[in-house]
């Protein structure tokens, strides 16, 4: 269960990156749907690859997707910020880190900067937009451009995000941009880290939340995201974070912050439930 704490945990959700600010008093294990940079706040956190007996204490880790790892964070303040599911910022930040060894990073240039920003708005939250600019100026502090995508698989990003709740098969998304099943899979995994159809869930799970923070409740927002039920969406949720989901619902209570174009624009209204709009600036 999430640690009392009198300050309730973070959520930024954007359509390209997710942040997470908040403690747990457990240690979680997951499979990495996407490329992501953790942040222990008020000290080391300590990774581990189950698979092999690599162990890491740093400040601040950045893991490839489709790695599978597990993270103790002693209960300290800590931020988890989910990188762009095409690879962007991971091959970007991956140039800014002195250390690497199985798809882990660390020693990341300005980490004490870093630190103090995420410390400052765990306190004081600010604004999605405010965020995102701020968390962009810090992951690509010399604005430099990023590296280019594979524009057949960016395009099936695209896709797969406009019919969040329809299982588009990979057949058809192949078919879309010319390419057969198998190169598009090849293609895809290179290009994102992970199949397919982990990151469909991936993003059904960004989609889930931000209809929580419209107002819907959890069952309303992950049928309406494509899984098939709540049990469904609780499964997922567990495999992808480590985490349970009435867990996360519970810690981020009024604190989930949405920005950038509305993912729930893409479902239809019959499928969106009790979902409304509300400002992307404010908290849900």
């Amino acid at each position: 269960m999430p640690m009392k704490n009198p300050l309730s945990d973070l959520l930024y959700l954007w359509p390209r990156r997710t942040l997470f600010v908040g403690r747990l008093s457990q240690p979680i294990e997951f499979c990495q749907a996407a490329a992501s940079l953790v942040v222990g706040i008020e000290g080391p956190v300590q990774l581990a690859l189950p698979d092999t007996q690599s162990v890491w204490h740093e400040h601040a880790l950045m893991i490839a997707p489709g790695k599978n790892v597990r993270i103790d964070t002693g209960g300290q303040l800590v931020a988890a910020c989910y990188l762009d599911a095409l690879g962007r910022d991971f091959r970007l930040l991956s140039q800014r880190m002195a250390r690497h060894e199985a798809g882990v990073y660390s020693g990341l240039e300005d980490e004490q900067h870093l630190k103090h920003w995420l410390s400052s708005l765990y306190s004081a939250p600010t604004t999605a937009t405010d965020t995102y600019d701020r968390l962009e100026s810090l992951i690509n502090p010399g604005a430099w451009a990023y590296p280019t995508t594979e524009p057949r698989v960016a395009r099936v990003v695209e896709l797969i995000q406009s019919e969040v709740a329809t299982n588009v098969s990979v057949e058809e998304l192949a078919s879309a941009v010319n390419l057969s099943v198998s190169r598009l899979v090849e293609l895809f995994r290179a290009e994102v880290g992970v199949p397919v159809r982990r990151y469909r869930q991936w993003h059904r799970l960004f989609v889930t939340f931000t209809g929580i923070e419209r107002g819907a409740s959890l069952t309303e927002s992950a049928i309406a995201a494509g899984f098939a039920d709540s049990s469904h969406f609780s499964h997922t949720f567990r495999m992808t974070l480590g985490m349970k989901s009435s867990d996360i619902v519970a810690m981020l209570s009024g604190r989930i912050y949405v920005g950038g174009s509305d993912p729930m624009a893409a479902i239809p209204d019959s499928q969106a439930g009790a979902v409304t709009s509300a400002p992307a600036d404010n908290p849900g």
